[in-house]
């Protein structure tokens, strides 16, 4: 019993010592110290272990770090493989499984001179290790490759997962793709500039994280992956490589194939043995490889560049030492200059910090169930819904105590600002949506042979988190065709006077209650004519059939719609502005519109609400019920003279708006309610109610109803079951008096009135 509790505690310290060399950096010697610490409770919990080999191996591992806090020794990675080690060496000794594992080949990586062959167990342990000693002998293992083929040999184990497990990778997954896509932003401003420390060490960073946790996690594919990346990183920090051109790609695929693993982690999960797939990485990582090879002691060293510029060492010091690394590969700059006393230790180690620092504090965030959130929302517009009945109450209005209306003039401030912050909490900048859009103008330009930029701004635009995946789908189609059939090909540009390289520009801004985003480029712009031969021939309008411009843009948002004459990888089946409309209005309660320039370019403006989970909207009254119209669709209201009322063929209504005649709309006929008729059974003629102008799609319709009631902000509530799918009724509201108001969906409206 003592002997098994003894085990579970050498594992808890092992996994201890783990975690906190995730992030582990050979300049932290406070981190450093602590990793010692821990070594030693691990060799006090070793002394009643039979195993000598993992006394030993903790002994080779104290004795690194040691070394790297001496300066002696840098690379991190030997000793990373050694906790990997540890960790399944103890795994089976509490499986009590046989214990045949060879850690020669690992004991030599981490220096294990200092440690006499007469300490292993047995002979054959021995002869492995001076016949590891040999092999190493002719070639240092500093790189990836053995290290490797080492943690690879347990790619096929089985881990029964507790719940404190699976929220473990669950978070590794979650963390793991956000820093993935913080590197795929990084890399687009380093294509900018090649030469930018400080993004460079942006993108080290993220592949850093992701190499530590999945090395912890024992996900070899994911980590060797990350690691060998890394190294080809470092190699540009310290000047050995330009990261440019080739070099960028093979970062962005090595950023798509981890994505892929990772995904593939999130899949396995709830098969309670996680894995990354059979995903094949040898080509990335030979790519990789053959660069840092060609690397290998050639370039100039930003260290060195920097103590010259400090005046610390002369250039010429700087190109001796070079030289010198030509022989000795092995050895840094920093190490050279020192040992032949150029400059002193403390020089190279300012040096080096220098060269890491960001410049940039890291934001500190809270990590909150997004279920809680949601939760906390839901419950504040709850109250404010009781605040507000509380405050309608006929007890209250009537109440002449100052005192009471103190409190609830308190309690409505206090409802109010709690509203808002709730609501501010679903609230993020649409920031990483735009970047993500960097990568996709860079591939798609590439793929159509253009040439093309994206300039963003806003990017620190809120808008409602709920909105964010919603959002992605449509942008993603309408870049694609500002590529595909906006943008000309580089010599047609020039011919018309453009520059060949073509701008896509990506805004975003609040504009009253609404967040506008806009999608414009600088291409040839929309071809009405084409567009309407092929609306023709497809049956969407008549022959000779007059129309606006921005009814003719409108009709690329029809199911099918498409005027390219062939289909390309980009687009041209039709299936793209259709989601674009049904994604924009129908989900997210928005609107879209198309402005085009013949020759001059397009620009899609999207406009939506500042949160899904209330809705500005003006309150009108129709036969006795009040109904709630969104105010993102309200163009005007105003009661009609008799002059501007109209009937055509005795059957349908139009309102005079303006000089243009659109139709009007009985609410009370359309939701099925009995009501804007005189006692004899007539009809109330629309001068005798108001007229509210709404618009979607480039389609105005008036609405009669019979009262205004004015505009409020109302917490929106689905109404569930069946209800849910009724056409024209986009949710419900609470009002004050506690009874339901229904929330129309103007574009199920015009729907139901055009018989659609």
């Amino acid at each position: 019993m003592k002997k098994s509790l003894k085990l579970k505690d050498l594992s808890k310290q092992i996994d201890s010592l783990a975690l906190s060399t995730v992030m582990l950096d050979p300049e932290d010697i406070a981190g450093l110290g602590d990793v010692l610490k821990s070594l030693e409770s691990v060799e006090e919990l070793l002394k009643d272990v039979r195993e000598d080999s993992l006394k030993t191996l903790a002994g080779a591992m104290k004795g690194y770090i040691e070394g790297i806090i001496l300066g002696e020794k840098s690379d991190l990675s030997p000793f990373e493989s050694g906790i990997s080690q540890l960790q399944e060496m103890c795994r089976d000794l509490v499986n009590e499984v046989e214990f045949d594992r060879d850690v020669s080949s690992l004991l030599i990586r981490l220096g294990c001179e200092g440690i006499e062959p007469s300490a292993m167990s047995s002979s054959p342990e021995k002869e492995k290790l001076t016949e590891a000693k040999e092999n190493l002998q002719e070639s240092e293992m500093t790189d990836s490759g053995d290290e490797r083929e080492e943690a690879g040999a347990d790619t096929a184990r089985s881990i029964m997962l507790g719940d404190e497990d699976r929220e473990i990778i669950s978070d590794f997954v979650g963390e793991s793709l956000e820093n993935l896509g913080t590197i795929e932003v990084k890399v687009m401003d380093l294509e900018q500039d090649p030469s930018d420390l400080e993004t460079i060490n942006a993108i080290f960073r993220p592949f850093h994280t992701v190499k530590g946790v999945s090395g912890f996690l024992n996900f070899n594919k994911i980590n060797n992956l990350a690691h060998i990346v890394e190294s080809l990183l470092d190699k540009g920090r310290d000047g050995k490589i330009r990261i440019e051109g080739g070099i960028i790609d093979i970062i962005l695929d090595s950023v798509d194939i981890l994505k892929r693993m990772i995904e593939n982690v999130q899949a396995s999960l709830d098969t309670g043995n996680p894995m990354e797939g059979d995903i094949d990485a040898s080509e990335v990582i030979a790519r990789v490889e053959n660069l840092i090879k060609e690397a290998e002691g050639g370039g100039n060293s930003s260290i060195g560049e920097m103590l010259v510029e400090k005046g610390t060492v002369s250039q010429t010091d700087v190109e001796d030492a070079l030289d010198i690394q030509k022989e000795e590969h092995d050895k840094k700059i920093g190490e050279i200059l020192v040992e032949q006393k150029k400059v002193e230790t403390k020089e190279v180690v300012s040096a080096l910090r220098e060269q890491k620092r960001s410049g940039r504090p890291v934001a500190l965030h809270v990590k909150v169930d997004t279920g809680k959130l949601d939760s906390v929302v839901d419950m504040v517009g709850e109250l404010a819904i009781a605040q507000s009945m509380l405050r309608q109450n006929e007890l209250i209005r009537m109440s002449r105590d100052r005192k009471v209306d103190q409190i609830i003039n308190q309690l409505n401030l206090i409802t109010s600002g709690l509203q808002k912050t709730a609501m501010s909490l679903r609230m993020e900048p649409i920031r990483n949506t735009f970047q993500k859009m960097l990568r996709l103008v860079r591939d798609l330009a590439k793929k159509a042979g253009k040439e093309a930029r994206l300039v963003m701004s806003g990017e620190d635009t809120e808008i409602d988190r709920n909105m964010v995946e919603e959002i992605y789908e449509p942008m993603v189609h309408m870049i694609r065709n500002s590529i595909d059939h906006g943008l000309e090909l580089p010599d047609e540009r020039e011919e018309a006077g453009k520059p060949g390289q073509g701008t896509i520009y990506l805004r975003a801004f609040h504009k009253g209650a609404d967040i506008v985003i806009e999608i414009a480029d600088d291409g040839r712009g929309l071809d009405r004519d084409k567009i309407l031969k092929k609306a023709i021939s497809s049956g969407l309008i008549k022959e000779g059939q007059k129309l606006t411009d921005g009814e003719i843009n409108s009709l690329i948002f029809h199911p099918g719609f498409s005027t390219a004459e062939k289909i390309t990888d980009i687009s041209g089946r039709g299936v793209g502005m259709d989601v674009v409309r049904s994604k924009i209005v129908e989900k997210l309660r928005g609107r879209v519109e198309v402005h085009s320039v013949s020759g001059e370019g397009t620009t899609a403006i999207i406009r939506l609400p500042l949160t899904l989970a209330i809705v500005n909207g003006m309150i009108v009254k129709v036969t006795g019920e009040r109904y709630i119209i969104p105010t993102l669709a309200v163009q005007e209201s105003f009661r009609p003279r008799r002059a501007e009322c109209y009937t055509v063929e005795g059957k349908k209504e139009m309102i005079k708006v303006r000089d243009n005649l659109i139709r009007l709309i009985r609410l009370d006929r359309l939701l099925g309610v009995n009501g804007n008729c005189h006692p004899n059974g007539a009809d109330t003629p629309p001068w005798e109610g108001l007229v509210v102008v709404v618009e979607n799609q480039e389609r105005k319709t008036g609405l009669l109803v019979d009262e205004l009631l004015g505009e409020e902000e109302v917490v929106i509530k689905n109404l569930g079951g069946w209800l849910r799918e009724v056409k024209g009724i986009a949710g419900g509201a609470i009002m004050g008096d506690g009874r339901v108001g229904l929330i129309l969906d103007i574009a199920g409206i015009l729907a139901i009135a055009s018989g659609e």
